[in-house]
């Protein structure tokens, strides 16, 4: 290493030891720890205060408490002396402007104060004691003045009314009203006095209690100068004064720290300046870096819901094509067997009513004939059989509809029934309950509304796992513009964790190779595109009940899906 090189370091050193040295110094001093005395001895004062202001309250309740067995009272100046000795000998006596001997020559004052006032309490507790002996002698003596003579009844009545007054006066316990008190007594004592005149044992009651009561006024009177003197004393004005004084340099000591504190944040932030500028760069670089990510994430979840977009239409593409071909299919089929079945069906119908017809003129020919009878019997029941047939054929073609691409007025209660007739083998083995309500024809696609029917039986039918369920199919007024389907069975009910996935495309919880699970995917997404609604609840081990919801007039939109989507099917 050069000499030079050597120089320059040797500076730098220096430098930095300069540096933290003025560092180190200002910190020190925002450090400095001298205001803690006078805070601890402030803390002290406040507890002094608080003292204070509690001997006061024990003196005015010890003044105004006449019990037998009086409240106790702690010693307040005991725990007073203790403050003042920690004031004197603690870290608190380091506190500036601290006069602790005047706060406990004002201590000891009060307390003084305080024992005259104990002193006169307890004359009074007595008086009063000899006062209410002396009234209950009055009481007696009362009486025994009106047995003695009859007609001195209203004056004893007098003594007797007056007495009690005088007691109750004298129970009067507000220290602070005492003069007005024994102002307001006086005047019945001479009361007293008045009804008495005339009987001597009754008047020399009146003058024992009048003296006993003289006695608990002055008694009284004494302690409430004793209370007043005790309750004007300085002290508490004393703490005060110091605790102000106190507070003041405290505040001082704390403005001074918070000044040095000013100048450490300035030097460290000069020092901070030089490496302000690397810290700008790292801080910038974190930012591009975040701002990179950012992007990248945003970009990520873009795409992924892009995919997961183009995956539902996928799926609801291939639902679509799968309820395509198979409607498309069941179509084809339901037509072309209702149109074969249809004319040899024609054929016989035809035959039987011909037979039906001559049996009147055979029955003319040959008479009464019990094979005739026989005859129109089978006639009858064969003719009634192709009815059943030929209403069979008609709600298969009136439900496939493949030629009817339109929205039309459709009367919902005859659509269950015509579904309900082609469901029959699949609910051969359940009780279909039907509670079907008077409600007006909607607009719809009649063949979807059916589909819609059936997917909601079949369902039904294969949730039922007891040997004779049930299934409730009813429908009834949904407000003023609504109609509602409802279809319950009493299976085995649908898991909550199942719940929001039974109108999932493909979700099933069949057996493989027992469903498809676009029964309720093709059903939701029917009701929706009409404008309504499906319903559900469910309890498992106790059954599933759908409710349909359809408008009576589904607004345009609704309208026009509906005529594309039956297009499509």
């Amino acid at each position: 290493m050069s000499p030079r090189s050597t120089r320059k370091n040797a500076f730098v050193a220096l430098v930095a030891l300069v540096l933290l040295g003025a560092l180190a110094f200002l910190f020190a001093r925002t450090q400095a720890s001298g205001y803690k005395d006078d805070l601890y001895a402030l803390f002290l004062m406040r507890e002094l205060r608080d003292m204070d202001v509690r001997w006061d309250a024990d003196g005015l309740r010890l003044a105004n408490d006449f019990a037998a067995r009086p409240e106790s009272i702690p010693d307040r100046g005991g725990a007073m002396g203790r403050i003042l000795h920690e004031l004197e000998n603690g870290p608190a006596r380091k506190a500036a402007g601290l006069d602790a001997a005047a706060l406990r020559a004002g201590v000891g004052e009060k307390q003084q104060a305080f024992a005259r006032l104990r002193e006169a309490h307890g004359r009074s507790v007595a008086s009063l004691a000899a006062a209410r002996e002396s009234y209950a002698t009055l009481a007696i003596e009362a009486g025994a003045m009106r047995a003695r003579d009859p007609r001195s009844a209203p004056r004893a009545a007098t003594i007797a009314s007056e007495s009690e007054a005088l007691r109750s006066g004298m129970r009067t316990t507000d220290i602070e009203q005492q003069a007005e008190i024994n102002r307001s007594l006086e005047p019945r004592l001479d009361l007293l006095a008045a009804a008495a005149a005339g009987d001597s044992q009754a008047l020399a009651a009146v003058r024992k209690a009048d003296g006993a009561t003289r006695a608990f006024l002055a008694a009284r009177a004494a302690e409430a100068d004793a209370w007043r003197k005790f309750a004007f004393l300085t002290t508490g004005g004393r703490i005060d004064l110091q605790a102000r004084a106190l507070s003041k340099s405290l505040e001082t000591a704390l403005d001074d720290k918070d000044r040095w504190r000013v100048y450490l944040v300035a030097y460290a932030a000069a020092l901070l300046l030089g490496v302000g500028y690397l810290g700008a760069r790292v801080v910038a670089t974190q930012g591009a870096l975040r701002e990179a990510n950012e992007e990248l994430e945003r970009r990520v979840a873009e795409r992924t819901r892009e995919l997961e977009a183009a995956l539902r239409q996928l799926k609801e593409s291939e639902a679509q094509l799968v309820q395509t071909e198979k409607m498309s299919s069941l179509g084809q089929l339901v037509a072309g067997v209702a149109h074969e079945v249809n004319t040899p069906l024609a054929y016989v119908k035809n035959s039987m009513a011909l037979v039906r017809e001559r049996l009147p003129a055979m029955r003319a020919v040959l008479g009464p004939d019990e094979s005739l009878d026989e005859l129109e019997a089978l006639t009858r029941d064969g003719l009634h059989g192709i009815d059943q047939i030929a209403e069979l054929v008609t709600n298969l073609r009136n439900f496939s509809r493949l030629d009817r691409s339109k929205v039309a007025s459709f009367n919902v209660n005859e659509g269950i029934r015509s579904t309900l007739l082609i469901a029959r083998p699949t609910l051969r083995k359940v009780d279909v309950v039907q509670d079907l309500e008077e409600i007006p024809s909607i607009t719809c696609s009649p063949s979807q509304v059916n589909q819609v029917v059936l997917n909601l039986l079949t369902n039904a039918a294969q949730a039922i796992d007891k040997p004779r369920g049930e299934i409730r199919v009813g429908t009834r007024r949904e407000g003023a513009d609504r109609i509602a389907i409802e279809i319950g069975d009493n299976g085995k009910g649908i898991t909550p964790e199942a719940m929001p996935r039974i109108f999932d495309p493909f979700y099933t919880t069949k057996e493989v190779g027992k469903g498809t699970g676009l029964g309720l995917t093709i059903a939701y997404k029917i009701v929706s595109q009409h404008g309504g609604r499906i319903d559900v609840r469910s309890e498992p081990g106790t059954g599933s009940t759908f409710t349909v919801v359809l408008p009576i007039h589904p607004p345009p939109p609704a309208q026009e899906t509906a005529r594309v989507e039956e297009r499509v099917v």
